[in-house]
């Protein structure tokens, strides 16, 4: 039995019609203040950073509406799986936990499992996931706002209840957060990607880029100065472009220095661009005393066509003038990356290209994948 409210569609979520972006304020029903009383949840995290910070804006809306957490997910009566389609061994590993709470919802019935984040994006993971596993709840990226909804319905109707949206997203505030640190913690200032390389599934997944009102981010930083945290990491999918859909003169360079003056200790961020980093963020990395002297600056090929054929939007003599103007304003900083081996029709000499690379940058560390 299934109560299928909207499922993904690919060509939904191509499309970028530069519809006003909404930003939704968090209101719990009052129907459901205590459907969680009494009972415990635990959520698998799986993928990025940005997918961490997801899942403790779960865990607030579970905790308001009742829930505890659970410190084994054998002792829970809610599991979520917050999932990741990016890399493909992660996918692997959420298959195989669904098996295992297969055994465990034949002896209590009554459990709940349910599968989030970005793989029920996927229209074919969707499907696999709704035909071949038995879980209740399926949702996706843009709705973890209709959790309780959602948790209502599949108690109430008894039937899988799925709602995977494929819009180009909205911005969501002030939705409680169960933060798992109490000295660092994650800060979404944008969400989505318009950048559509061609190995990556994100833009899709996560919607269109649409940044936070500054605002609301500055807000959101000096309460946590206020409540004793020492490091917050701004988080993006592309977080180099924040404030271009905005349409203002203000930039992740000016978002920084703002941030610097919060008195919060140090600033992390992750994910950029090469293609968006500008010079206002570099200055802004050398004049600002909490920015931490570290960025992550994926270059995937050191080689111009495999580039290209990348849509990455940038060569290996300009990813290297920004990592060169980066090293002379911030002297010592520590330079990390990520880079993709063997990409379709590159050559010996294509990827003899990257080593070069790395030796010009001499980055600190590298995540690679084949």
């Amino acid at each position: 039995m299934k109560n299928v409210k909207a499922m993904p569609s690919l060509k939904e979520a191509k499309l970028r019609r530069n519809l006003d972006v909404e930003t939704i304020h968090y209101k719990l029903n009052d129907k459901y203040q205590n459907l969680g009383k009494g009972k415990k949840y635990y959520i698998y995290t799986y993928g990025c950073q940005g997918n961490e910070a997801d899942s403790e804006v779960m865990a607030g809306i579970l905790e308001g509406i009742g829930y505890v957490e659970a410190i084994d997910p054998l002792d829970a009566d809610l599991v979520l799986l917050n999932t990741c389609a990016i890399r493909e061994n992660a996918e692997q590993r959420i298959w195989g936990v669904l098996g295992q709470l297969k055994g465990r919802k034949r002896d209590n019935p009554d459990l709940l499992v349910g599968i989030c984040g970005c793989m029920p994006q996927e229209e074919s993971a969707a499907n696999k996931i709704i035909n071949s596993y038995d879980v209740d709840i399926v949702f996706g990226t843009h709705n973890r706002d209709h959790l309780p909804e959602l948790i209502y319905d599949a108690y109430m109707t008894k039937a899988k209840v799925v709602e995977v949206l494929s819009n180009e997203g909205n911005i969501l505030e002030d939705a409680p957060k169960h933060r798992k640190s109490k000295h660092k913690a994650w800060v979404s200032i944008m969400y989505g990607c318009d950048e559509f390389c061609t190995y990556c599934i994100v833009p899709y997944t996560r919607g269109r880029e649409r940044s936070r009102s500054k605002d609301e981010i500055i807000k959101e930083v000096e309460e946590l100065v206020q409540e004793g945290y020492k490091e917050v990491t701004l988080l993006g999918q592309n977080v180099n472009a924040y404030g271009k859909d905005l349409g203002l003169d203000y930039t992740f360079g000016d978002l920084l220095y703002d941030l610097d003056k919060t008195g919060i200790e140090r600033i992390r961020y992750t994910t950029s661009h090469p293609r968006d980093l500008d010079l206002k963020t570099m200055e802004a990395m050398r004049d600002c005393r909490s920015v931490m002297p570290h960025l992550h600056l994926p270059v995937q090929s050191g080689d111009n066509d495999i580039l290209k054929i990348m849509n990455r939007k940038y060569t290996h003599e300009i990813y290297m003038e920004k990592v060169n103007k980066l090293k002379e304003l911030v002297p010592g900083i520590s330079i990390t990356t990520d880079i993709i081996v063997g990409f379709p029709n590159e050559t010996e000499e294509q990827f003899l290209h990257t080593l070069d690379l790395c030796h010009e940058a001499g980055f600190e560390g590298a995540f690679t994948f084949i």
